[in-house]
């Protein structure tokens, strides 16, 4: 993965003192883009693109990030990644396939053992 999207993510989790673990690039939504999913040795990490100005990074602690599945969506074709977020399913569309899918969540459980 080589997008903007996955430089800024990058920049910021490593200016946050944490390692990116794994990357997954996010299909983009309503105002298009692509975004990026991370996984850091603390927290998950999230760039997202904006309808207005540049794209926006959040992080959430690994201790509020719950179990992760893929499925394939229904509408667009291709995997779907979900997480429990703070005890919330939310889905992220993806432009990666169902094997680097799995293994993003490999690596988040791996680095949640490790984290709590």
């Amino acid at each position: 993965m080589t997008s903007g999207a996955h430089a800024l993510l990058l920049g910021h989790v490593v200016g946050a003192g944490e390692d990116l673990l794994a990357a997954l690039p996010l299909r983009g939504g309503l105002v298009g883009g692509e975004g990026a999913l991370g996984v850091g040795t603390v927290q998950l990490w999230l760039a997202r693109p904006q309808l207005v100005g540049g794209a926006s990074v959040a992080a959430v602690p690994l201790g509020d990030v719950g179990a992760g599945t893929v499925r394939e969506r229904r509408l667009g074709g291709g995997p779907e990644l979900r997480l429990v977020l703070s005890g919330r399913e939310v889905p992220f569309a993806t432009s990666a396939d169902r094997a680097a899918v799995e293994e993003f969540l490999r690596t988040l459980a791996q680095a949640r053992r490790t984290a709590s």
